[in-house]
């Protein structure tokens, strides 16, 4: 079994990024620049999988320009065997890497693909979706759990609220999730072997490909600045601070509703969802969907179906054709242009207020075509049942971080949301410290939220953490470090031990 792995050369996690003084990008002369860090979940599961005797062969693959053969030489060093470069120099985008990725899946007949389940400077989490609709794969998106047995990969996904199981029959496409391993680093003497091993280049127009890019880039400024606020001296001071802060929040503006009714539609399976979409587009000019995990898994191919280029996880429409959306985790925001006559999109939901529940009176008409693609099949779900809030629609939400301690400790936490009507959430640092489950995780890899009232507790305030929940109308932290990033952009901050604190807190409410 041949398994396929496209990584991308991108601005090292650890590196906040500038943008240039004229706004037309993001500098990244003399930056560290690295293997993207859900590439590197995707080679070392190749990896694994030919260790297990799984599979035969590991080629690693990247889009890009000669400077990707730095990290496809990293790449063969954690245990690919080959590596194949597609040299451009143009600013390739999802559509067009797909389509270069499906040139070479025609030479290469790979039975499964694994990509990272985005890039961390654009976040669009859009090109294994694409490359599965252009090649008519089925497809595993943010897989924690894979396995290849009879055929076919079973892949344990995580969705909003919890897990789903679905089989694909192979050749398939997987995308890889934080939670499936944990990368390996490359040894010397496998550094040293790696300079040996082959890597080959090519070019999209020896493959028969046009890469060129239909969404234009027209400016990249910096977010808006969010200042910090003031540190109270006691818990009392800060429950005073916050006693007025909470506030309250047929759909009008719908003309028309279409419905379709079919078990085949059940399970949201992305491969029928997205058939469906694209046959009901005809006449639309603006295709729209919520930018979460479930938008994520079957937009993507509608949007190669088409044929067109996709704007994910906009936060603002300028005009019909023009958007702004968030980059590099946040750091910067870019200013877009569609050129395709349908644009397809994904919309942030945290950076709008709700329509109003009612007032409207739409028409709705039943859709009866019914496809079922026949590649993947819905096993199980297991969806975390709680009375509190969903994460993304709290109006309050308190989190933990790595100073927790432990996730015993996050019963501190309950007590308090228990009072606020608030949702519970939790740092990358928490989860990966296995103190919660990974369907509370906050930030640029997790949930994005923007509540009326953020706490965030034992949380030093990473670049990924801060990504998502930044936009927060009131945010309060409560940490021991007074030189915790997390303080800069805290409207009312508590130095203070988090285990005398939360006590006093609740107690307060």
């Amino acid at each position: 079994m041949k398994v396929l792995v496209p990584v991308k050369r991108v601005v090292d996690y650890n590196v906040k990024v500038r943008v240039k003084p004229d706004n037309t990008g993001v500098d990244l002369s003399n930056v560290k620049m690295s293997v993207n860090p859900f590439c590197e979940i995707a080679i070392e599961e190749a990896v694994r999988l030919k260790e297990a005797g799984t599979a035969t062969e590991v080629v690693a693959v990247s889009v890009g320009s000669s400077a990707c053969q730095e990290q496809l030489r990293t790449c063969l060093a954690l245990g690919a065997d080959r590596a194949v470069l597609i040299e451009t120099d143009e600013d390739v985008q999802p559509l067009g890497i797909a389509r270069a990725l499906q040139a070479l899946q025609a030479k290469e007949n790979a039975d499964i693909v694994i990509f990272g389940k985005q890039s961390i400077d654009g976040d669009n989490s859009q090109t294994g979706q694409m490359f599965a609709a252009l090649t008519g794969m089925g497809q595993g998106t943010f897989a924690s759990e894979l396995n290849i047995e009879d055929g076919k990969a079973q892949v344990i996904r995580e969705i909003d609220g919890g897990l789903q199981t679905v089989k694909v029959s192979l050749p398939a496409v997987v995308t890889t999730d934080l939670r499936l391993n944990e990368p390996r680093y490359a040894s010397l003497p496998n550094i040293m072997k790696a300079k040996k091993k082959p890597l080959d280049t090519t070019t999209p127009d020896e493959l028969g490909v046009d890469v060129k890019p239909t969404v234009e880039t027209l400016r990249v400024e910096p977010p808006a600045e969010r200042e910090a606020g003031i540190k109270v001296e006691s818990v009392e001071e800060l429950v005073d601070k916050l006693k007025n802060e909470a506030k309250a929040a047929a759909i009008a503006g719908v003309n028309k509703v279409l419905v379709a009714d079919n078990a085949v539609y059940a399970n949201q399976l992305p491969e029928n969802v997205a058939a469906l979409v694209v046959e009901a587009a005809s006449g639309y000019s603006h295709i729209l969907c919520a930018h979460t995990t479930n938008g994520k898994n079957f937009m993507p191919r509608v949007a190669a179906n088409l044929g067109v280029a996709m704007i994910s996880d906009i936060v603002s429409v300028e005009s019909e054709d023009t958007f702004k959306r968030p980059i590099y985790a946040g750091n910067a925001i870019a200013t877009v242009k569609a050129n395709d006559a349908v644009k397809v999109v994904s919309v942030r939901g945290t950076a709008y207020d709700p329509v109003a529940a009612e007032g409207g009176s739409a028409s709705i008409e039943a859709l009866d075509n019914v496809t079922d693609a026949g590649v993947s099949e819905f096993v199980s779900e297991e969806v975390v049942k709680s009375e509190r809030p969903e994460l993304t629609s709290a109006g309050i939400i308190i989190s933990g971080g790595r100073g927790m301690q432990s996730g015993d400790n996050f019963v501190l936490l309950e007590g308090i949301a228990d009072k606020l009507g608030a949702a519970i959430g939790a740092s990358r640092a928490a989860v990966d410290a296995g103190f919660v489950p990974n369907d509370m995780q906050v930030g640029q890899t997790g949930k994005i939220v923007a509540p009326d009232l953020y706490i965030a507790v034992g949380i030093s305030g990473a670049i990924q953490h801060l990504a998502g929940m930044k936009d927060s109308k009131v945010i309060v932290a409560i940490n021991k470090d007074e030189d915790a990033p997390i303080f800069q952009v805290a409207d009312y901050g508590l130095v203070a031990d988090l285990f005398k604190a939360l006590p006093e807190l609740e107690a307060l409410l």
